[in-house]
């Protein structure tokens, strides 16, 4: 019995004192700077920071305070990541990674698959938003020159031969949403709405808005169309149709104070009226013919 004991507990003896070992002597400073380093060669442009990098058992690591840039804009600050290998995949050829997280007040988790390929790897990955708050997304706000506020829900495809090449297959919605109006209209500073369904496609050269219905307490309205970038950001041309359907106390303010030259005249049956989005990002025009 004190041998079994013996080669029970020795072992697991030595193997707690090395993971302890391990996690108080993780080479923190130079995992961050091996990490930020090796992603910035893989994907030039792209800038990667975090406050801590530590190790979390079984295997894997944990980073805190994580910054995603590109070209000096912060696309996405999240509070902690958590990555590890699925497990199988570190004996074959095409490694997957996991991942789970939080950010402005929500959760992030998805999967990262590499695939051998020449002279890198390809690259499919898909995500899982949950309950994120737009209005703490300082890029997104910048991104459009206005308020944008709601909670987000999506998952995200995407997929590259390169990492400069890659393309994002966005399904999302939006619930308890706000839109601010630059140039306010009848006093209305604001759109408010209670959800917003989307799918959209975006590669390096554009963003294709596939379906987005909006169902809110001022406005419904369907609409699809393009963003093509341009640079700088302001500068990409907007091309947008739909149609909008007010609701009546907005119709009624609409009917009191616009000349009816400007009203629209002619309805598309149950959904409303045509309406056009064109123009830039910086400077965006708006017809209701």
């Amino acid at each position: 019995m004190k041998r079994i004991r013996r080669w029970v507990l020795y072992p697991g003896y030595v193997l707690g004192i090395t993971v302890l070992f391990l996690y108080v002597l993780f080479p923190s400073d130079a995992a961050k700077e091996y990490i930020s380093g090796y992603l910035g060669k893989q994907y030039p442009g792209y800038t990667v920071t975090m406050e801590t990098v530590k190790p979390v058992f079984p295997l894997g690591l944990k980073f805190d305070s994580v910054s995603i840039a590109y070209r000096g804009d912060t696309w996405a600050d999240l509070e902690h990541l958590r990555v590890r290998p699925r497990y199988l995949s570190i004996f074959g050829s095409e490694k997957t990674i996991r991942f789970t997280g939080r950010a402005y007040g929500g959760k992030v988790s998805g999967t990262i698959e590499l695939q051998p390929a020449q002279p890198s790897y390809r690259v499919k990955a898909s995500a899982e938003l949950t309950g994120i708050r737009l209005e703490d997304h300082n890029y997104l706000q910048t991104f459009f020159g206005r308020k944008i506020a709601g909670v987000l829900h999506s998952t995200i495809g995407y997929s590259s031969e390169k990492a400069a090449a890659g393309r994002l297959n966005v399904s999302m919605q939006v619930v308890d949403g706000e839109v601010g109006l630059t140039n306010p209209v009848l006093n209305i500073s604001n759109v408010d709405f209670e959800r917003v369904d989307a799918e959209l496609i975006v590669d390096k050269r554009s963003l294709k808005l596939k379906r987005c219905e909006i169902t809110g307490s001022q406005v419904d309205g369907s609409v699809s169309g393009v963003i093509l970038f341009r640079k700088p950001i302001g500068r990409s041309r907007l091309e947008f149709k739909g149609t909008v359907l007010p609701h009546h106390l907005l119709m009624a303010s609409l009917n009191k104070v616009l000349p009816k030259s400007l009203l629209p005249s002619k309805k598309a049956g149950d959904k409303g009226y045509p309406v056009k989005l064109y123009g830039t990002i910086e400077k965006p025009k708006f017809s209701l013919r």
